[in-house]
Order: structure tokens, then sequence, then C-alpha cells
């Protein structure tokens, strides 16, 4: 028969650039063998309290040395980048004029060398920066919730693909599977991913876990309760475990909730004719090929054996026997012209034909040599056909043929009583 986020803990590990960043003490090494001290207790460079003394000489050193790398930065420049005081190149990638020169914070700050205050430098080339390591920028944890309707777009995208997977003529229940999995990684709170993934294992004869997975669903999510697919689905699983009653209920359920889920209602009709409940049987495959224009020949030719059991609810000869047996020719026929090689509907005309004696025809009932005839044909094309059962076959063969070679005595019969002489 025809047939449907989790939350992501992620840890960013913050390094020294991002913990200087937050205000968390970083420790170095004091130059002077003194043990480790805070970079803040450094000032960005400078002697810590205890080291006041020796300020002096640590910033001559160092003053003396940044004015040598200036001089050489200078020389190597020319005249022409004399605009361009800032250390470590020429190019686009080098610092801009008004920005915070690589190394400092921004403001002001106490530089090495004695405690001097160093701004950044303008745009003619005045207070140079002192060369020192860049500052790395700041580290921004990343925003890793997606935007809820581009969350929702990927997730119905797998959803559709995962579905046609599923489809009769393209049957994939891996890509199911994998697409199905795809749609709970963006959003694991999704009912309709489970039950491809259900459905895709039903597909695979594991029915076992289809049911856990739909067991597991019904009692986790309570949303589920309302979904049409978890009872479709289960109808599926139960079908194949031999729980016919359960596929029943299940079915109604489906249909119950969306009264126009047509695989449910395809499926719901065939255990109604199992039940002989021809009535019922009957509203549910005309809303399948009426509401839902559904033109498919086990849909037609399932209609034409709802129509066939009511025929039966009446007397032979009957205005509403007729009817019924007229309407179940019609379905028959359409699910044979819809589908040439559709062995069942071929059968079930022979059937027809067979059992409803007498037969409405044109204008009066169905000559009965003739409906017999009808009947062997279709048996004869039922019998060459992809699926058709051999031993289903002999055994119509055998009645209509007995059926025939009686009917054709009784005739030769009559004929001799009506040619003899009257006496």
């Amino acid at each position: 028969m025809s047939e449907r986020v989790s939350e992501r803990a992620t840890s960013v590990q913050a390094g020294p650039a991002f913990l200087a960043a937050a205000g968390r003490s970083t420790w170095a090494v004091d130059p002077e063998g003194r043990g480790p001290m805070s970079l803040e207790s450094l000032e960005l460079g400078g002697a810590s309290t205890a080291d006041r003394g020796r300020r002096p000489r640590v910033g001559s050193t160092v003053r003396r040395l940044a004015t040598v790398v200036f001089c050489a930065s200078l020389a190597a420049c020319g005249p022409k980048a004399q605009g361009k005081t800032t250390p470590g190149g020429t190019g686009d990638t080098s610092m801009k004029d008004g920005e915070t020169p690589a190394g400092g914070e921004t403001g002001t700050g106490t530089q090495p060398g004695g405690g001097d205050t160093a701004t950044a430098p303008g745009p003619g080339g005045e207070n140079p920066a002192e060369p020192g390591e860049p500052s790395p920028p700041a580290i921004v944890p990343p925003n890793l919730d997606q935007d809820p309707g581009q969350a929702k777009s990927a997730v119905d995208e797998h959803l559709k693909r995962a579905r046609a997977a599923l489809k009769k003529g393209s049957l994939d229940p891996e890509k199911a599977i994998s697409e199905a999995r795809a749609a709970l990684a963006i959003d694991a709170t999704s009912i309709d991913a489970v039950v491809i993934l259900a459905h895709a294992n039903y597909h695979k004869r594991m029915y076992d876990t289809a049911e856990v997975m739909l067991d597991m669903l019904f009692k986790e999510r309570p949303k589920a309760k309302d979904n049409a697919g978890v009872f479709y689905v289960y109808g599926l699983v139960y079908d194949k475990i031999n729980e016919p009653q359960k596929a029943l209920v299940a079915y109604k359920k489906a249909v119950e909730l969306d009264p126009n889920f047509g695989s449910a209602l395809v499926n719901l009709g065939v255990h109604q004719l199992a039940n002989k409940q021809y009535g019922e049987a009957v509203s549910t495959y005309e809303k399948v090929t009426r509401d839902l224009a559904i033109d498919e020949p086990d849909v037609w030719n399932a209609l034409g054996s709802a129509y066939r059991g009511r025929s039966a609810e009446y007397d032979p000869g009957s205005p509403d026997r007729d009817q019924w047996l007229r309407k179940a020719e019609v379905a028959y026929k359409r699910a044979s012209t819809l589908d040439k090689n559709f062995a069942p509907a071929h059968y079930n005309l022979g059937l027809l034909y067979l059992d409803a004696d007498p037969f409405p025809g044109e204008g009066g009932p169905m000559d009965s040599l003739l409906r017999l005839q009808r009947a062997k044909t279709y048996f004869d094309e039922y019998k060459n056909m992809p699926g058709a059962d051999p031993k289903l076959y002999e055994e119509r063969s055998k009645d209509v043929s007995k059926l025939i070679k009686r009917e054709e005595k009784k005739r030769k019969k009559m004929e001799k009583e009506k040619a003899a002489p009257e006496k």
C-alpha cells in the first residue's frame, strides 16, 4: 500500500589573550629573578612597586634601544615614508592612523622605559609608539544558535527529502534515515523525524526496532499522541507482526487525526473489507477516489470489491443489487485500464461474472453463457500476468469451465426438445 535540537553545549577555550581581555590575572616571570608577578603589577612593562629604585637604569636602557629601532625604521622607509612612523610595514595591513598601537591598551598607559606616558602617533608622525608585541584581537564567543526561521526551513527540507525516499517506486530507507537524522541534529524535538526513522526501519523489516522507536516517542513526547503519522506507522508494524485488530485501531486513529491522510484511509479500507464491513469500506474508498482524487489501480480494485460486497446484501434481480454490481464492474475496469498488467483487477472481474447470476445487462439480465465466457476470458488473462497465483487460476478455471459445459449441455437439450415433433 502507499504511505510521513538537541541542546548542544559548546565550550570556548580561552587562551591568555582572552583571559587578559576578561580582566583575569596572567602571570609572567620577572627578568631580575624575583619570581612570578602579575602583568597588572608590571603595568604593561613598567617596574613593580618593589623595584621602583631601579627604574632609571632599566628605563634609560629601553629608551636607547627604542631610539635605535626608531632611527633604523626611518632610514629604511626613506624620505617619502616619514609620514608613517608605525613599525611593521607600509602595506594595507599596517596600523592605521589613530588606532591603538600594537601592544598598548586603549587610552594612556605606562610604557617600558621609566613610566613615561605614550600616546598613539598622530598624522604627522609625532610620538611614535614603543615597539612591542601586538595585542591579539579580542575573542568573541561565537553565537551558535541558528536563526529559528532558517532552522525550520532546514528541518523541513530534510524531512521532505526523507519522505521522498520512502515513496513507492523510489524507496531508499537508508537515505530516509540519513535525512531524518540530519533533521534531528537541528531539532531533536521533531516528532516527524522520529516517525520517518521508524517508517524507514519498517521498510528494512526491522519491525521491533520501529515499534520501540514509536513507543519511546509516545512516552517522551506527549504531542506524539496528536500526530497521525505515529499511528499510521504503528498500523504498518501491527500488520506485519500479525496484529490486525491493533492495526485497525491505529489506522482509525490516524484518520481521526487527519481525515485526508490518503495512505491511512487506504489501509483502513483493507481492514474494513477483511472484516466484511462493506458499507464502511465503500465510504472510505469513495472518499479516497472522489475527495482526494487518488487514481490508483489498487484503490479502484478495492472499491470494486466493496461494491461487490454490498451487492450481496440484496436479493438476486433486485434493483439495488444490480446497481452495486454495475458499480463494481466499472471500478474493476477502471483499475485494469490504469494498469493493463494489474492482475487482481482481472481476477476480480472474472469472479464478478462467475458468481453474479443473474448479472445485469442492457435491457435485462445478461445471457448466462455470455457471462460465463467473459469470466473465463478474464481468468485466462489473469493467468499470464505478473503476480498471478497459478493455483488460484486452476481452481477458478475448473469452476468456470464446468459451468460453461453445463450451460452448453442445457442449451443443447433445450434445442433438441424444441426440435422434437409433438406427439
